[in-house]
C-alpha cells in the first residue's frame, strides 16, 4: 500500500471548512524572493485504528545539508520606548522586525501574529486529534536549489528524539511548492529488548554531538541536484547522522526508548497563496497556509 496517497478524513475537513471562509484561489507567477507569512499545524490522529496497516520499515531517514531552525527571535534594542514597558505582544514583533533585518534565520512569530489557532482549538476540543506542532514565521521564497529545508520537532520528547522530527521545504518558481519529509515515532521503554527492524533515527542535525564524537559527513551536494524529489534522499545530498565513536556496545543499548512504529509523510505539493491546504495521512496530518507579507523598509514604510 502506498501510504503516500491521500487518505481522507472527512471529520477534520468538516470541522476546519466549517471554521474557514470560502478562500480565493490566486496562482503566484514569478513570485521569487518575493516574502510570505507562513503557518503550519501538524497533529496525529487519537483514535487512529491501523491494526492491519503494514508499515514499510526499509525507510530512509535523513536530514538535508541545508537546514535552518526556527528560533526566538532575539532582543531588539532599536526601539526608543523600551522593551520591558510594550505589551508582550508588541515585544516579539520588535525582536522579529530587528532580527530580520540582520540575519536571515527564521524566526518564530508570536501567538498573537497567528490565524490558525481557531484550527487548532477545535481540533483539540474535539478530542480526535492531538496537535504536534504549530507555529508562524515569515521567509523569502526562493528557487528550490536556494530553498532551506526547516528542521521540524513536536509532540513529546523520548529521550533526545521527539514523536514528530524531519524537514519542510518550501519553494517557488512558477508556483508555490511545499515539500515534507517528516516522520512520526511511536516509542517503547528499552528493557534490553532487539531493536526491531525499524531503522535508526537520526541525530537531529542542531544537536550538540556528544563529548569525543566527530560527525561523519561526505562533501555537501547542491541539495536539489536530482531532477526527482526522492532523489533527495540519498548519498551526499543528506545530511549523515552517523558518529565516529569508540565504544564497543551496541549503540541501541545505550538508548533509553526505542521505535516501535515509525511513518513517514513524503510528499510534493504545488500550493496557492491564501489558501488553507491539508495534507493528509492515516495517523497524522498537516495544515498550512502561506500568505503574501511585505517587509517593512528600514524607515519604518512598506518598501515598494
Amino acid at each position: 500500500m502506498n501510504h503516500a496517497l491521500r487518505f481522507t478524513l472527512p471529520p477534520l475537513i468538516s470541522l476546519v471548512c466549517g471554521l474557514a471562509p470560502a478562500a480565493i484561489a490566486q496562482e503566484t507567477e514569478q513570485e521569487a524572493a518575493n516574502w510570505f507569512q507562513v503557518e503550519m499545524i501538524v497533529f496525529s490522529r487519537e483514535n487512529a485504528v491501523d491494526g492491519a496497516e503494514q508499515w514499510p520499515r526499509n525507510l530512509q531517514l535523513r536530514y538535508p545539508f541545508n537546514w535552518v531552525e526556527l528560533k526566538d527571535a532575539p532582543g531588539d534594542q532599536s526601539r526608543e520606548q523600551p522593551e520591558e514597558e510594550l505589551p508582550s505582544w508588541d515585544r516579539g514583533l520588535a525582536r522579529l522586525e530587528q532580527a530580520k533585518k540582520t540575519d536571515n534565520t527564521l524566526y518564530r512569530l508570536p501567538e498573537e501574529e497567528r490565524s490558525m489557532d481557531r484550527y487548532a482549538n477545535a481540533m483539540a476540543r474535539s478530542g480526535e486529534y492531538r496537535i504536534l506542532f504549530h507555529e508562524a514565521w515569515r521567509q523569502a521564497m526562493v528557487e528550490r536549489e536556494n530553498s532551506p529545508a526547516i528542521l521540524i520537532t513536536g509532540g513529546e520528547a523520548f529521550g533526545k528524539h521527539y514523536e514528530l522530527e524531519g524537514s519542510v521545504t518550501l519553494t517557488v518558481s512558477r508556483y508555490l511548492h511545499l515539500y515534507t519529509r517528516l516522520w512520526l515515532t511511536e516509542f517503547e521503554p528499552n528493557f534490553g529488548q532487539p531493536p526491531g527492524a525499524w531503522p535508526e533515527l537520526p541525530r537531529r542535525p542542531n544537536q550538540p554531538l556528544p563529548e569525543g564524537a566527530t560527525p561523519v559527513t561526505s562533501s555537501p551536494a547542491p541539495s536539489w541536484s536530482g531532477t526527482e524529489w526522492d532523489q533527495d534522499w540519498g548519498g551526499g545530498n543528506a545530511w549523515d547522522s552517523s558518529l565516529n565513536t569508540t565504544s564497543s556496545q551496541p549503540d541501541f543499548l545505550g538508548k533509553e526508548y526505542l521505535p516501535s512504529r515509525i511513518v513517514t509523510m513524503t510528499q510534493q505539493r504545488r500550493m496557492r497563496s491564501e489558501e488553507l491546504h491539508y495534507i493528509d495521512h492515516p495517523l497524522f496530518g498537516l495544515l498550512i497556509k502561506i500568505i503574501p507579507y511585505e517587509p517593512e523598509a528600514e524607515n519604518g514604510t512598506s518598501s515598494p
